[in-house]
């Protein structure tokens, strides 16, 4: 026979430890993409049309998967729908065979990491998405492989540092931005007036 000795201190202790309240802590869930039925159609397949975010079939929302073939006979791109809407992950390349892409869909939103290449297979961009809104770092390279800039945002607005780079390596903008306001160097062209001295 159990025992019902179960210690109240270590019950409200677990309580709190698995409570709804830990989303506060800046844990972020991971979504998971629903399953997309086995279906693939080519993108030219004249049933399709688009309205805003939402694909449709001989006007019906679209489920499965679509795809293109390039000049050399090879995919290249493979977007997955669910009622319309994309989702999980798409992929495209280039005709080489490298992976130009791959993006991450729940619902039609972007969500998790979304990262690109050059032709040459150099790192293109990385971008993070929660709720379809950028979150946390973003980081562009130019083909050469250095950065192009790394930005950071919360919310989907641009937040804290904020940096950008000629293609040389020298600095082209570096600022901070803290409540909404920017400070530091932007790296716009000024005006001037030719008449002032």
């Amino acid at each position: 026979m159990c025992s019902n000795k179960f210690p109240f201190s270590l019950y409200f202790f677990l309580l709190i430890l698995f409570s709804c309240e830990q989303v506060k802590t800046g844990v972020i869930a991971i979504k998971i993409p629903r399953q997309v039925p086995r279906k693939y159609y080519p993108v030219r397949d004249q049933a399709f049309s688009k309205v805003q975010d939402t694909l449709f079939y001989k006007g019906l929302r679209f489920s499965g998967y679509v795809f293109a073939i390039n000049e050399n006979q090879d995919t290249s791109i493979v977007m997955g729908f669910l009622n319309g809407l994309q989702e999980g992950t798409t992929r495209k390349w280039y005709p080489n065979k490298k992976l130009l892409e791959e993006r991450f869909y729940i619902q039609g939103g972007k969500e998790g990491t979304h990262r690109g290449w050059w032709e040459n297979g150099r790192p293109k961009f990385t971008y993070h998405f929660v709720n379809d809104e950028f979150e946390g770092p973003l980081t562009e390279w130019f083909s050469n492989g250095k950065l192009y800039r790394q930005f950071h945002y919360k919310n989907g607005h641009e937040c804290g540092s904020e940096k950008m780079w000629w293609d040389n390596g020298t600095i082209r903008a570096n600022y901070v931005i803290i409540n909404g306001e920017k400070f530091g160097l932007f790296g716009q062209k000024l005006c001037t007036n030719k008449n002032f001295k």
